[in-house]
């Protein structure tokens, strides 16, 4: 067999590289995904969305703990906990960042050590494997692995921000700014979830005052698709 040739994945037989259907058996020889491309692009959307919202409901429960917090902090002073300090997390932001689209489980391994499998769906090329790495607070990295290489990496609360974000400037962002042009008007944001599939490409980044209202944008392909917010006045 030669390098343009490979075999049917149902028949077995020999067909040239690159053929959409078997001319033997007409199977066709895309997976899932290629074959139902708006499908798949539009499951990508609707799983951003969903992203997005469960991290806004994760800001409304982070402003909730610092306010059982604040009424605790005079006794808190005065008894020494063994907990550890916030920076000295395993898994942390610099290292979330350092994980990118298409590498590999082996790669991402080489940057946080041996994950947790969450999940594990499909076979072959579509096989997708989620895999967790948590911290002793429960701040966690997760990353999805499908057809070897990382389609989607997110993170759950791993820095503490103070964006100082308002009402006023959350009404000026609009579907279809670049990730500057929101910048430019909320400051850097921390990036929490992160997808390329079918080359189709999504990002949400997050803004967290202190004391925990936050808001989250949602890009596409690098625009705007998405915002919402919790708390903000």
């Amino acid at each position: 067999m030669n390098d343009n040739m490979t075999t049917c994945k149902t028949c077995g037989k020999e067909i040239a590289k690159g053929v959409k259907k078997c001319p033997h058996c007409g199977k066709d020889q895309r997976n899932f995904f290629m074959q139902h491309k708006i499908i798949s692009v539009i499951g990508i959307i609707i799983i951003l969305c969903i992203v997005g919202k469960a991290l806004a409901g994760n800001g409304s429960n982070t402003s909730s703990d610092t306010k059982k917090e604040a009424s605790t902090a005079v006794s808190s002073k005065s008894t020494k906990t063994e907990s550890k300090p916030k920076d000295d997390k395993k898994y942390s932001y610099s290292k979330f960042m350092q994980i990118t689209m298409g590498m590999t489980y082996d790669q991402v391994k080489g940057i946080l050590g041996e994950g947790t499998e969450q999940s594990s769906t499909g076979d072959g090329d579509t096989k997708t494997i989620t895999y967790a790495w948590k911290n002793y607070d429960g701040t966690n990295i997760s990353v999805e692995i499908q057809g070897g290489k990382v389609v989607n990496k997110a993170q759950a609360m791993l820095q503490s921000m103070d964006a100082k974000v308002t009402m006023e400037k959350y009404n000026k962002i609009n579907n279809g700014m670049t990730y500057d042009q929101v910048k430019a008007v909320l400051g850097e944001g921390q990036l929490v979830s992160q997808t390329d599939l079918l080359g189709t490409k999504g990002e949400i980044y997050e803004w967290i005052n202190a004391g925990g209202p936050n808001m989250n944008v949602t890009f596409q392909d690098g625009k705007v698709q998405a915002k919402t917010q919790m708390e903000l006045k």
